[in-house]
């Protein structure tokens, strides 16, 4: 095979991967192995270890083995702008793989090689440490180090690859926070954090979506916290948001429902009913079995909360 059909192998190995490495991901860390015995492109780097880390180490468990699949990689390659952050998902797979001191290696090439302030770039890996943290359960050190992390974005030189890297684990961090069953009063004020940081994070990097859902998850905490006209004003924003831009049926009947909590919460028993009834008439045009599940899901929990 030339190193041309190659790479175009690679490249379609990492995209589907993708659709499997949760459902099949000892059949896809295989994968990945065997392609691992031939170089890998330089500008495939970062894709190919991100897929590898994510699924070797956050759906396995075994980041040993994505650290030792990592430094193979790697092993001969020198790191560009272009690749660096897959040197700096190998620091990661490190960390978490018990080899921090050899894995600071792994993090000063990054740090040499990001082509962005330094302030910037370690600000970026600690995010992509708090995801893997994440993505192993590991709740209690992911909410500590995203703390930590947080306070400095406003200290740092913005750049769009670490909005989305904060904005993604935000939002991600902020729904594992929001949906424990018994959530600890230490993280309440994690979970707030998380909403915000991931509200204001899309908004300079993302889309409407990514804004109306970011708003959504701001709603639903406030109505945890007992902050209801806040709650009202986020879900009012979102649906705004839905009206101006396109047709989101399920976000439109969830933010409806999150209305109906708050509403109820305020003593408005007519205002309540006719979210519930805005809820049900957007969600009449859903058509995946799915979606209508967790609209019933969500409307059952309303009403039965009621």
């Amino acid at each position: 095979m030339t190193d041309a059909n190659e790479a175009s192998a690679l490249h379609t190995l990492l995209d589907d991967g993708w659709h499997y490495h949760d459902s099949q991901s000892e059949r896809l860390a295989r994968e990945l192995e065997t392609a691992a015995a031939a170089p890998v492109d330089a500008a495939l780097l970062a894709p190919f270890l991100h897929l590898a880390t994510h699924t070797i180490g956050e759906h396995l468990g075994d980041w040993p083995r994505a650290w030792r699949l990592g430094r193979q990689v790697l092993d001969g390659q020198t790191p560009t702008a272009e690749s660096a952050r897959a040197w700096g998902r190998v620091y990661v797979a490190g960390v978490l793989a018990g080899a921090a001191i050899e894995a600071m290696s792994w993090e000063l090439a990054y740090l040499d090689a990001a082509g962005v302030d330094r302030g910037t770039a370690l600000l970026d890996l600690r995010f992509l440490l708090v995801g893997a943290l994440l993505g192993s359960q590991r709740i209690d050190e992911a909410a500590s180090l995203y703390v930590a992390a947080a306070e400095r974005i406003a200290r740092v030189p913005g750049a769009d690859f670490l909005d989305r890297a904060i904005a993604t684990v935000s939002n991600n961090l902020g729904w594992e926070l929001y949906e424990l069953a018994t959530r600890p009063p230490a993280h309440d004020a994690v979970v707030r954090l998380c909403a915000d940081t991931a509200l204001s994070a899309w908004r300079r990097c993302g889309n409407w979506i990514h804004e109306e859902r970011a708003l959504y998850l701001c709603a639903l905490v406030s109505n945890a916290a007992g902050e209801h006209d806040a709650a009202l004003a986020d879900a009012d924003s979102a649906l705004a948001l839905i009206a101006a831009n396109g047709q989101r049926p399920l976000d439109a009947a969830l933010l409806q429902l999150a209305r109906a909590v708050a509403l109820g919460a305020r003593g408005d028993g007519a205002g309540r009913a006719q979210a519930i009834a805005d809820a049900d008439a957007a969600a009449a045009s859903l058509t995946v079995a799915e979606l209508k599940a967790q609209f019933v899901a969500a409307r059952g929990k309303v009403v039965a909360a009621a």
